[in-house]
């Protein structure tokens, strides 16, 4: 029994007849007899005497009493199924990592009240490793991450942008004097940068690894939230994090020029590979929104 054959019956009703319901619907007799029989086996008893006069059984008259409400029942399950086929409803969850979060979510979220007004949405703040272990797991559809050379094989990255690391200090440094900086020359200094799971933590010391400075480093400290750093920035103290976290702070803090390194970080979006996915079409969009 579909939503077309309760109309049918219905039709049959008020327009007293099979022949003129037919005519109304512009079906053939033949298809309202059909839609007639396929509610009577749905139910399990006669909705008409039979007879030209399409007289309705006592079955008949209190099940039309509830047509109404089937048709809007059933009108209301299309709705839902074309919102759900369309992924209009829902949940999606999406991780982003710290340097990304200030710019991405508000374009995500003005995205999603625009074109997903009743889906609902999860966000995670974490580091890369953290983030990529929640979309294997299945915790998260999306996340927003840095490249790492250590992806596993159900994941897939498509890249959405470059950044670099970049050292910070506060004006009047006595760095800002020196015409030409070396990494060796920053390493006198006291450094305040990520843990061990930040991208530019790792960027940073795989650097020094490179250069044979790894044991030249003097005082460090460690700060779990990158964002907080250009903050809490003292004295001689020289900060390390990604150009897009420096960017967005106040106007007391500079960036040194060094010697060019190596220091590129890649974005990307992170999803794990499936044969099928119901939020794909959205991820999708929200991933090339965010693209630049």
């Amino acid at each position: 029994m579909n939503i077309n054959e309760l109309i049918t019956f219905k039709a049959v009703v008020e327009k007293k007849g099979f022949s003129t319901a037919a005519e109304f619907l512009g079906y053939s007799q033949s298809n309202v007899t059909k839609h007639i029989k396929k509610i009577e086996e749905t139910v399990g008893f006669p909705l008409f005497d039979r007879g030209w006069k399409s007289t309705l059984t006592k079955e008949g008259e209190l099940f039309y009493k509830e047509i109404d409400n089937l048709i809007d029942h059933w009108k209301s399950i299309r709705a839902i199924s074309e919102e759900i086929a369309a992924e209009q409803v829902g949940e999606i969850r999406i991780g982003i990592i710290e340097s990304l979060a200030k710019q991405l979510l508000p374009q995500i979220i003005s995205w999603l009240k625009t074109h997903r007004p009743k889906m609902n949405a999860f966000f995670e703040m974490g580091n890369t490793q953290r983030l990529t272990e929640l979309v294997q797991q299945n915790e998260l559809d999306v996340a927003f991450v840095g490249e790492t050379a250590s992806l596993s094989s159900e994941l897939e990255f498509k890249k959405i942008a470059e950044d670099e690391i970049v050292f910070i200090t506060l004006k009047h440094h006595e760095l800002l004097n020196k015409k030409t900086l070396l990494l060796e020359d920053i390493l006198k200094f006291p450094l305040l940068y990520g843990d061990k799971t930040c991208l530019s933590h790792q960027r940073f010391i795989a650097a020094l690894q490179k250069d044979k400075l790894f044991s030249e480093q003097k005082t460090h400290y460690i700060c779990s939230n990158q964002l907080l750093i250009p903050d809490i920035l003292t004295d001689n103290q020289i900060g390390i994090v990604p150009r897009s976290i420096a960017n967005n702070k106040a106007t007391n803090i500079i960036t040194l020029s060094i010697t060019k390194k190596d220091f590129q970080l890649v974005y990307g979006a992170v999803t794990k590979k499936k044969e099928y996915n119901y939020l794909k079409n959205t991820i999708d969009a929200i991933t090339e929104l965010v693209l630049h």
